[in-house]
């Protein structure tokens, strides 16, 4: 009798252990059959009342991989991440590592995975993985570094990422930037070089074409910054036309020309930028480059006729964004004025300039993908109701919580560059301003002309080559053109 009892009670003990195993089984046979829903909640179950640490591991692995399958990528993070926080004496550690990898690309996540990446930086652990993880991983970590302005920390990580990685060309640039900040722009111009040489203009990839059209445009920059304006302009109409960083190599180039005297090519550089092609462009500097090399040609007309079309948009954008800097909101709610367009706090114009930039793109895609995936989980029939479906709508809304704040800041940030860009060229600008009416005063006195009239058709700019073609301009702008206007400009000061 006694003998039955024990028999009794150790079954009674053994019993729940056999039922969690076979949980585990029976999580793992859905996740084969690809049954990510059912497996998600069978192995979240495990996860949380399995005694066995190893097969609670186990089970969150195979509980970040299934809400991955399922593209809950936000989701996955969470359970990717805390594993690989354990460290290394966990053993689905570089299945965590490599999850987190997986999921940064599909968010295009710049700042969360790559954080949590450097604060546990582990190189002995990474270093098991293949090669292109581990250049995935040094390039994030290095750009994290650079955006934090740690230019030596950074520098150490950009380097370790090998030719053959995809990441290569996008470290190499960050390399030749990091040496402009420290003006060093000869050691730039060799990176940059790098960029060109490596990444072929025709390349399959798109991330790898824009990347080299960055080094392009950086070359124009970091030669211009050295005084070599007509090498300068050469990279400048390198950057190929329609392309993303198109419109900068245009507008840049105006004051290469400009440096060189050759102000028809100057104009007609600033002639493109201002067609209704580009009607949704930021461009203040556009007048201060135009005024002054009318000013310096003595066409008076003209010079006053840019600080006119200034002061007609420009002065109250600035005074906009000083007033919504002013009373600056909190940052959460800075991000929703931008994605709002500037939410009719500050020019639409201003927000579409911060807008396309990558940074905030990146930051954009993480903000709108959390919004549908917390959406998808909450209409996900399968999980509907489950426990696991309630922690995920939670887990997603503390990451939008955390990110909407951080991205609130980047944008103030950005607001006062462009509020300081804003100031300059309402300095340069009043300083134009100033300098005509004492040159208009100074004719008036030596009783000359200074309400030009009609202007005589001056001959036409030089043709380089038996390429080209001379075509008038008619007042209409076609789209081919673009990027192909040339100014006769005459020098009016001696006549």
């Amino acid at each position: 009798m006694k003998k039955s009892v024990i028999i009794v009670f150790l079954l009674a003990l053994v019993a729940p252990f056999a039922a969690q195993g076979q949980s585990i089984e029976q999580a793992l046979d859905l996740y084969k059959q690809k049954e990510y829903p059912d497996a998600a909640k069978a192995l979240y179950t495990v996860v949380f009342e399995h005694p066995d640490p190893d097969t609670r591991d186990q089970a969150q692995i195979y509980l970040a991989e299934s809400l991955f399958k399922m593209n809950f990528h936000n989701s996955a993070l969470f359970y990717y991440n805390e594993l690989f926080q354990v460290g290394r004496s966990n053993r689905y550690y570089l299945n965590a590592v490599e999850g987190l990898l997986k999921i940064q690309k599909a968010l295009h996540d710049p700042l969360v995975i790559p954080t949590s990446l450097s604060t546990n930086f582990d190189g002995e652990g990474f270093n098991q993985l293949d090669p292109d993880k581990g250049a995935q991983i040094s390039y994030l970590v290095g750009r994290l570094s650079y955006m934090r302005n740690q230019n030596s920390l950074a520098r150490e990580y950009l380097e370790f990422v090998p030719p053959e990685s995809l990441y290569y060309s996008k470290a190499r640039y960050l390399l030749g930037l990091i040496d402009i900040r420290g003006n060093n722009a000869e050691s730039a111009l060799e990176y940059f070089q790098e960029v060109q040489n490596h990444v072929p203009e025709d390349s399959v990839f798109d991330e790898q074409r824009r990347v080299r059209n960055l080094s392009l445009l950086a070359t124009g920059r970091a030669l211009y910054g050295l005084g070599r304006y007509k090498e300068s302009s050469d990279f400048f109409l390198k950057v190929p036309r329609f392309t993303q960083h198109w419109f900068n190599a245009m507008y840049e180039n105006a004051w290469a020309w400009y440096k060189q005297e050759d102000y028809g090519r100057a104009l007609g550089e600033l002639h493109s930028t201002t067609a209704p092609y580009f009607d949704k462009t930021h461009i203040p500097e556009t007048y201060v480059i135009q005024g002054t090399a009318y000013f310096v040609n003595c066409q008076w007309d003209r010079v006053r006729r840019s600080i006119s079309l200034y002061n007609e948009t420009y002065p109250k954008m600035r005074k906009d964004i000083e007033e919504y800097l002013a009373n600056l909101p909190e940052p959460a709610q800075v991000y929703r004025d931008i994605a709002d367009g500037g939410n009719g706090k500050y020019p639409l114009e201003i927000a579409r300039e911060i807008r396309k930039t990558k940074q905030f793109r990146d930051f954009h895609h993480m903000m709108e993908y959390s919004t549908w995936e917390a959406s998808a989980v909450s209409n996900n029939e399968r999980l509907n109701g489950s426990r696991l479906s309630n922690d995920l709508k939670a887990f997603i809304e503390d990451q939008r919580a955390a990110l909407e704040p951080v991205i609130g800041g980047w944008v103030t940030g950005q607001l006062k560059n462009r509020l300081a860009l804003l100031k300059n060229f309402q300095g340069q600008i009043d300083t134009l301003d100033l300098e005509l009416s004492i040159a208009e005063t100074r004719w008036l006195d030596e009783r000359r002309e200074i309400s030009k009239g009609w202007r005589a058709r001056l001959p036409r700019p030089a043709i380089p080559n038996d390429q080209w073609q001379h075509w008038e301009f008619h007042k209409e702008y076609w789209k081919g053109e673009l990027g192909y206007y040339h100014h006769a400009v005459g020098n009016e000061c001696d006549l």
